[in-house]
């Protein structure tokens, strides 16, 4: 059984916040549009069956997001773009010299067979 490709997914969710103008894996070489989101994704089994087959993934995903403005709006509407395909979350500011920087933490259980999420 394949697991679920959440990166590619978490990908689409952010295209989906036209506010951000940059959505990348790596940080830029050149930081020059803004708002920007990095984001990575860690997964673990979360449930293998008896022949070792990796039913069900606990995904994670990071967010960095930058900007010079504020971040409020974006970081409310990529909490609740991921909480309505069953991710929940944290957000946290970190603001780095001249720009304004929020991490969003956000994390489900998938199942591989039935395509579900859910809230850990």
């Amino acid at each position: 059984m394949e697991r679920v490709d959440i990166k590619n997914i978490a990908g689409s969710v952010m295209s989906g916040v036209s506010e951000i103008k940059k959505i990348a894996t790596d940080y830029p070489s050149t930081w020059n549009t803004f708002p920007t989101a990095i984001y990575r994704t860690v997964n673990n089994p979360h449930f293998v069956d008896g022949s070792g087959e990796e039913l069900q993934t606990k995904w994670s995903i990071t967010i960095e997001l930058y900007s010079k403005n504020s971040l409020a709006t974006i970081v409310n509407n990529i909490i609740e773009q991921f909480g309505d395909i069953g991710f929940t979350g944290t957000q946290r500011d970190a603001n780095t010299a001249d720009l304004k920087r929020v991490i969003i933490e956000i994390s489900a259980i998938v199942d591989n067979k039935t395509k579900y999420v859910y809230s850990k």
